[in-house]
């Protein structure tokens, strides 16, 4: 290349040169146009250059690419002994004009400078308008802030946070508690609402859905939950949370039931689409669902905790251990200098600095907590009770009964814990429970000592779960998951059962798709007829109609109706037979890695009607805690900042606080 050329020839002029210096093209020494090497170099042109130290640099001054030559130049302070960039101009024409429409561009985009008014100052300070989209975004953020928090409405006045929101964007006018607490969140609502309400379609979450439903009483309030369970096309679970209504007068079972199908009608579910109810085991609950002829089921959980109630309060061994292991943990939840005395102690022997946990009468598992605590702390306890007294520490004999009540009361834990996932379905209630009465039947050195405890509890359990094989919607749900199958069933007697509500089942929806796909071919054809057809052979086609008998369409939604002949109707007996012959051969998974709805997504071609009836008897929970625990938001919710809540204003809030985490703020 020319320019390598002339380069090179100036390399040549020059020996002062400072050191490690490499790759550097000497632009300020050689004022050559920075977009023309730039544009040289983006075409691959290679050149290695040192930086060079010239002192004296007023002779080898060269021109730009506006320059023509040395002899154009009037001013002699910019003369050179050559011009450089001439033979480029000469020879490489293309190249030279390319860059001069380069650096053209960069200088028409260089924004010119001034500086600015007062007016445009003033401008800059000037808070934004209530229409303007950034405050509406601040305003949104702000109140899904309230939501998913839990904060009160009066966070907004503040005064740390009023200074927090100036110090962060000063032109945002921060809006009042009453904006926030009469527009803004009763507008989410209503979008998060609509959202909710297409979620729940059965294009969307199927026609067969699942509800949990509980009674909370609060100080200011008493609210009725309803939560939604189904399973999408792509098989995940879904959990909506739909009502949390405020109850009034006394809640009978008819005032339960007015409620129930008054919250199920607001949100336009149709009552066939309810294919179960979980609920507790109270008596005005109970009464209330079956007045409603709705499908329901106890809770598992609330059962198990009934059971586990029984067991302790059967032998009086066992209630009065528990009794002095209470005894202590309550002199140190009252006294700061004893659990100062305790901790020191706790340091000296080595053992855990765990405080005592106390428990409740409302959750059996926390007496077992409190037992494990406890027997963790025995070498703490019993020096404590020597050296500074205030309770009597457990004999012998009662720790012994501490250990082995521990060990019985850890299983039935762990599935108390399994039926109150979130990820659990009305499958495994059947499993575990029979797992249970073989856990109680056991016999071994751990029951030295609480025999009678466990024979109560295995009678209790027995008697709450003796119809339990005789829900189809419990059994169908366990023949139906590939963890469990029939694997689970006390008797053969069941899965006959199961499989004659199987083809029940299977034939009650064949019948309402083609109910459904009759009604749809009989209007698509009247819309074509409509369309085909002028007004007078309309008219003459009614006539005809209604002098011949009404044979034709009849025959036609009967047929529909009855299915197939007799032949064909023993071939789809022998295909749905086939299909559950062929599924129980299959081998179940693990329970513990495997996922009962990714094992149906992939065999669901494989097994298409029997895929149908998974999707609906493996949505329903197998307890009512997802209603549970939206009461446990509640209490949250109805802080001491928030003791004048009205029932309205907690039901929005409990309502978007699940459902907008759900949506993942895309309302």
């Amino acid at each position: 290349m020319i320019l390598t050329t002339y380069i090179e020839t100036y390399y040549k002029l020059f020996t002062i040169y400072m050191y490690n210096y490499y790759y550097f093209i000497f632009l300020q020494c050689l004022k050559i146009d920075l977009v023309c090497i730039k544009y040289l170099f983006s075409k691959h042109v290679c050149i290695r250059l040192q930086l060079l130290m010239l002192p004296n640099l007023t002779c080898v001054t060269l021109f730009s690419p506006n320059a023509d030559g040395c002899a154009n130049r009037k001013d002699t302070s910019q003369k050179c002994s050559v011009g450089l960039l001439q033979p480029v101009r000469s020879h490489h024409k293309e190249i030279y004009e390319a860059a001069k429409k380069e650096q053209r561009e960069m200088e028409s985009q260089k924004a010119p400078s001034h500086q600015p008014t007062v007016a445009d100052l003033f401008q800059r300070q000037k808070q934004w308008a209530n229409s303007d989209e950034k405050s509406k975004q601040i305003n949104k953020l702000i109140a899904e802030m309230i939501i998913t928090d839990n904060q009160p409405f009066s966070v907004v006045s503040d005064v740390g946070f009023q200074r927090l929101v100036a110090a962060l964007n000063p032109r945002y006018a921060l809006k009042s508690e009453k904006f926030y607490r009469t527009e803004k969140i009763p507008a989410i609502h209503a979008k998060v609402v609509q959202k909710i309400k297409t979620l729940i379609q059965p294009e969307n979450a199927g026609f067969p859905l699942a509800f949990t439903t509980d009674c909370w009483s609060g100080t200011t309030e008493s609210l009725m939950s309803l939560t939604c369970h189904f399973i999408t096309n792509e098989w995940e679970r879904k959990q909506v949370v739909l009502n949390t209504t405020v109850m009034e007068g006394s809640h009978t079972g008819q005032y339960i039931k007015d409620k129930f199908l008054k919250m199920i009608e607001e949100w336009h579910i149709d009552k066939e689409r309810i294919a179960l109810v979980l609920r507790d085991s109270g008596a005005n609950m109970m009464k209330g669902m079956r007045l409603a002829e709705v499908p329901d089921l106890s809770c598992t959980a609330h059962q198990l905790q009934l059971v586990v109630n029984d067991g302790l309060s059967c032998q009086r061994a066992v209630i009065d251990t528990i009794a002095s292991v209470k005894h202590c943990v309550t002199h140190f939840h009252h006294s700061v200098l004893a659990k100062d005395r305790l901790k020191t102690i706790q340091q000296e022997l080595g053992l855990p600095v765990h405080q005592f946990i106390q428990a409740v009468p409302t959750r059996w598992n926390s007496t077992l907590h409190m037992l494990q605590r406890a027997l963790e702390q025995k070498r703490a306890l019993t020096l404590y009770s020597g050296e500074y007294g205030g309770f009597a520490a457990p004999s012998a004999h009662q720790w012994d009964l501490v250990a082995n009540l521990v060990e019985t009361l850890i299983p039935i834990e762990e599935v108390t814990l399994e039926v109150s996932s979130s990820s659990s379905s009305a499958s495994s209630i059947i499993p575990c429970v029979s797992v249970l009465k073989m856990l109680l039947e056991d016999e071994g050195p751990r029951t030295t000592g609480i025999k009678t405890l466990r024979q109560g509890m295995k009678e209790s359990l027995i008697k709450r779960f003796a119809k339990l094989e005789e829900a189809k919607h419990v059994v169908l749900a366990c023949l139906l998951d590939p963890r469990y199958k029939d694997n689970a069933f006390s008797s053969d007697n069941t899965i006959e059962k199961a499989k004659q509500w199987l083809k029940d089942e299977v034939e009650s929806a064949s019948a309402e798709a083609h109910d459904e796909e009759t009604a749809q071919e009989v209007d698509v054809a009247q819309e074509a007829e409509a369309e085909e057809y002028t007004a007078e052979q309309q008219a003459r086609k009614k006539q005809r109609r209604n002098e011949a008998p009404s044979g034709s369409r009849i025959d036609a939604i009967f047929s529909s109706l009855l299915g197939p002949h007799a032949g064909e109707a023993s071939a789809s007996d022998a295909g749905l037979d086939e299909e559950v012959r062929l599924y129980l051969m299959e081998p179940i998974i693990d329970r513990r890695k495997g996922d009962p709805l990714q094992w149906w997504k992939q065999n669901e071609q494989r097994f298409k009607l029997l895929a149908k009836q998974a999707r609906k008897f493996l949505c329903a929970p197998p307890s009512s805690v997802p209603s549970e625990r939206v009461f446990s938001e509640i209490s949250l919710i109805y802080s001491k900042n928030r003791r004048s809540l009205t029932g309205q204003h907690a039901e929005q809030l409990c309502f978007l606080h699940y459902n907008v985490l759900l949506l993942n703020w895309q309302y």
